[in-house]
């Protein structure tokens, strides 16, 4: 396996998982409230991400496209493409500022979630400005840490209760696993665009994003595995891997605190700079101005969340509906 494909697989498991998987309100929400049916969503949206990422990124390999803007002029034409970079654009950074948000509103008791925020937003300055090396190098061990985490949650579980297929069995959990899919959909296009073309060969691509996707169900499915075994507990928390560590481990709730931070903080950084980098080359643009200006949108958006509650759903439905559109479209383009 060459270094390429190893940084693509590296880069497509950290996407796809978003930078504030560790709390685990996303599992719980689009996949552990439908039990078992949520475990067959979590297989179909995992599947359903690396193939969608092969068949696109092999697309964009092909014709030498590197940005979401330059996916958009071949998708859509020039009359369309800036407008639908910008939209794409900014539901992202304000994604990534809303679960910042949503995350330091409850990491940690007895603390203001301004200030929590500002930690957060230091760590992700500190890798941000470090560039890329340290970046990528941040991101496997975040992986590392986080696969750690939950196997160890896993492994002190003394049960872990199998739903049958009569619960929840109606057509939610397809709805849901498809709406989670499009948003991480987009979540790893956005990062892997700029460096998708320097695979070589289309094999460093196909081999970066199988292993990817098998890291990438490895994950959700230990987290499904350990929000189940704590359902009654945790079933209106937003942050449920939060409780579930409190009460496994010994100071729990500092080690969680701690991994959230980092986690949260190295993987928004790189979706910030995937995002910047594009842009300054078009541009010709420094990359510090541009980062600094997108840390203030998501810092922006990072207070909304904290003041209105309600626009964490606002935001992150935005940028659902962005990656749905963009995978209809690019099926139905291939179809024609």
């Amino acid at each position: 396996m060459d270094k390429v494909a190893w940084q693509i697989a590296i880069l497509f498991a950290g996407s796809a998982l978003g930078g504030h998987y560790l709390g685990g309100y996303e599992w719980l929400r689009f996949f552990t409230y439908f039990g078992s049916w949520g475990t067959i969503g979590i297989v179909l949206a995992s599947l359903g991400i690396g193939w969608l990422n092969l068949q696109l990124l092999g697309f964009c390999h092909r014709h030498h496209i590197r940005s979401l803007y330059e996916l958009y002029l071949r998708l859509f034409g020039e009359a369309f493409a800036s407008s639908l970079s910008v939209i794409t654009h900014l539901f992202l950074l304000g994604y990534v500022g809303v679960m910042l948000g949503q995350q330091s509103a409850s990491l940690i008791a007895g603390l203001s979630p301004i200030w929590v925020l500002l930690l957060s937003l230091i760590v992700t300055i500190s890798f941000l400005f470090k560039r890329w090396q340290w970046i990528f190098t941040g991101t496997g061990i975040c992986l590392v840490a986080g696969l750690l985490f939950f196997g160890l949650l896993f492994l002190r579980q003394p049960h872990v209760p199998i739903p049958n297929l009569g619960y929840q069995m109606n057509g939610n959990w397809l709805i849901h696993a498809i709406f989670f899919l499009a948003l991480h959909f987009l979540l790893t296009l956005a990062v892997l665009l700029p460096f998708a073309g320097r695979a070589s060969q289309p094999q460093s691509l196909r081999l970066g994003l199988g292993v990817g996707t098998v890291a990438v169900s490895l994950f959700w499915l230990l987290g499904q595995a350990v929000l189940l075994s704590h359902w009654h507990d945790i079933h209106a928390s937003l942050l449920p891997v939060k409780l579930i560590s409190v009460q496994l481990l010994s100071g729990g709730e500092l080690v969680f605190a701690l991994l959230a931070l980092i986690q949260g903080g190295v993987l928004s950084a790189l979706l910030l700079y995937s995002l910047a980098h594009p842009v300054t080359e078009r541009h010709q643009l420094q990359m510090a101005p541009l980062l600094l200006v997108m840390l203030l949108a998501v810092s922006l958006f990072a207070v909304l969340s904290i003041v209105l509650p309600w626009s964490v759903s606002v935001v992150a439905s935005g940028a659902t509906y962005c990656g749905l559109f963009l995978i209809v479209w690019f099926v139905w383009k291939r179809q024609t």
